[in-house]
């Protein structure tokens, strides 16, 4: 072997090879192709676009290496074996054998007696680089794993030589001359390739941490701005604090037809009110996805004064529904990774923000006029039996009867004028009295009531109509039907952080089976069913409502609710 001769080729090799990483590095700096890689390192899973560029890029590479390499012996010694290896090993194997084919097929074109080996052996790199591809995607493959990966496929790409070359001494001559600068080029140009996508990678990481900050600190500011939907009024606001958060030049926010608000450089003429006029607005509303500008042109507006070069347009979209665009404006700069993440990061928060508040409104509306539908149940039943007190009354003592109607008008004069949400315990005692006080005219002395309700308890907020219905069932099933009458305790205590409310009586009671068939609903009890869907609509499993004998004489209700729960809902429309 003539040393010196391989010493000359190693150090000739290992110029071209610092072109190659060069040119890669370079490229890899570019916004638009980093964008991608950067896209691609947090996915793995390339579309139809991305897999075209790859294996353009990794094939363009290859046939450089081609091109830089050193005719020698009416062959090539070069550092092809990059592109190829790195085609399989970041894209897998349909972009490593895609790349491996077109290099090998390129070789092939240029003749020589170790064409068909080097098409081949190509190939065979570019599958090999695949094969490693999951430990790369997991993070399990540095740059020294791959330069001894690159050693080992370079020795099968020189066996491929002596196995397909013919002559077979001319191609044993040429391997001892090319083999160890080849493999010594490619393999350390493969190991420089993946610290520099190594590099890209953990850079796309920082820019999610420092994105990801950025992102909550403009959620946590923005979320009271929006519970109204993105108006123009909200969105001035919101922009303002955008702008503020990623330091651009100019920001704007627009539904789908008009621009919502604009803030920073621009200002005077990019008007709030106006249509959406660039075709990168209109293309990533049409295909639901980041449209880059690059130019003033494209920005397309009509100030000639205009300082606005590049933006970023990113759509706010949840599933298939856009709901408008977020745009990042640059001056003089330009648009970066890091503006195109931290855009994106915005505008998926935004149209969560948005979609939830829209569902929760749907939500709201459908508990309310579940609300008043269960309210509308109440006020008729307890009629019914307030009328069918007063008519007993009628033919016996009319004085009386004119009472009890004078009182149950009052009691719903006052229903009408109180808040169908929520009450206070107090407010809610005074309503059952004003109830008990129609049953002591129905039933006089047969009725006792007690009642034992701590003032400190007074202002607790609860639910309206969940008392009175339980009182009115302990009358009718466990005090109208004695003989001799009886008697109705309600206290209430608070226990840690829950209130308690009891409402017991002396009555006859009801089977167990009768109390398990009413609490199931497989009974007609309106009053019962609608106090369990109303705690189980505001307080769900927090709240609890219980029947039960009494010592199989009379009934005892216990309701269990949050003694601090605040009950807000805003009337619907």
């Amino acid at each position: 072997m003539d040393l010196n001769r391989v010493i000359s080729l190693l150090f000739d090799l290992f110029r071209s090879m610092s072109v190659i990483v060069t040119f890669a590095y370079i490229l890899s700096r570019i916004n638009t192709v980093k964008y991608l890689f950067n896209e691609s390192f947090a996915k793995f899973h390339f579309n139809k676009s991305e897999k075209i560029f790859l294996i353009i890029f990794f094939s363009v590479l290859s046939i450089l290496g081609t091109y830089l390499g050193i005719v020698i012996m009416d062959a090539y010694a070069n550092i092809r074996a990059i592109g190829a290896f790195m085609a399989g090993l970041v894209g897998g194997p349909i972009i490593g054998a895609a790349v491996g084919i077109t290099a090998g097929l390129h070789r092939f074109s240029l003749g020589g007696f170790t064409g068909i080996a080097c098409a081949i052996g190509t190939t065979i790199t570019g599958l090999i680089g695949s094969y490693y591809h999951q430990d790369y995607k997991n993070k399990k493959f540095d740059f020294k794993k791959g330069f001894l990966i690159g050693v080992f496929a370079l020795t099968i790409e020189m066996i491929i030589v002596l196995i397909f070359s013919r002559p077979f001494s001319r191609a044993v001559e040429l391997v001892r001359v090319i083999a160890v600068p080849m493999i010594l080029s490619n393999s350390i140009g493969i190991a420089i390739f993946i610290n520099i996508l190594n590099r890209v990678r953990q850079e796309h990481q920082r820019i999610r941490a420092v994105q990801a900050e950025k992102v909550l600190s403009i959620a946590d500011r923005s979320l009271p701005l929006i519970q109204n939907g993105l108006d123009q009024k909200s969105a001035e606001k919101i922009i303002e604090m955008i702008k503020e958060e990623s330091g651009v030049d100019a920001a704007a926010l627009t539904d789908n037809e008009i621009i919502l608000a604009f803030s920073g450089l621009g200002s005077d003429h990019h008007l709030a009110g106006e249509k959406l006029k660039t075709e990168a607005s209109k293309k990533a509303l049409e295909e639901k996805k980041t449209i880059i500008i690059d130019s003033r042109e494209k920005i397309n507006c009509s100030s000639e004064s205009c300082p606005l070069s590049e933006a970023v347009v990113t759509p706010l979209k949840i599933d298939d529904t856009v709901y408008g665009l977020l745009k990042l404006y640059r001056s003089k700069g330009k648009i970066t990774v890091f503006d195109i993440k931290l855009a994106e990061g915005i505008a998926d928060l935004l149209a969560t923000q948005i979609k939830l508040i829209k569902l929760s409104k749907q939500a709201e509306l459908k508990s309310e006029a579940e609300l008043k539908a269960l309210q509308a149940q109440v006020n008729p039943h307890f009629l019914f039996n307030s009328i069918n007190a007063a008519a007993a009354c009628c033919r016996k003592n009319p004085s009386q009867a004119r009472e009890l109607l004078i009182k149950l008008a009052g009691i719903f004069r006052r229903t009408l004028q109180r808040d169908i949400y929520q009450t206070t315990l107090f407010e809610e005692i005074n309503f059952c009295k004003d109830y008990l006080s129609i049953e002591k005219v129905r039933l006089d002395k047969r009725l006792e009531v007690e009642w034992n309700i701590p003032e400190e308890l007074f202002d607790n907020i609860i639910p309206p109509f969940i008392i009175q219905p339980l009182i009115e069932n302990s009358i009718e099933h466990g005090i109208y039907p004695k003989e001799d009458g009886g008697k109705i305790t309600i206290c209430a205590e608070k226990i840690g952080e829950l209130l308690k409310i009891v409402i017991e009586d002396n009555g006859v009671g009801m089977e167990k089976n009768d109390i398990d068939s009413i609490m199931s609903g497989n009974r007609n009890s309106i009053g019962i069913q609608n106090i369990k869907e109303r705690l189980g609509s505001i307080y769900g499993s927090s709240a609890s409502l219980k029947i039960e004998n009494r010592n199989k004489k009379g009934f005892r209700n216990t309701i269990c609710i949050p003694s601090k729960f605040v009950f807000e809902r805003r009337k619907a429309n």
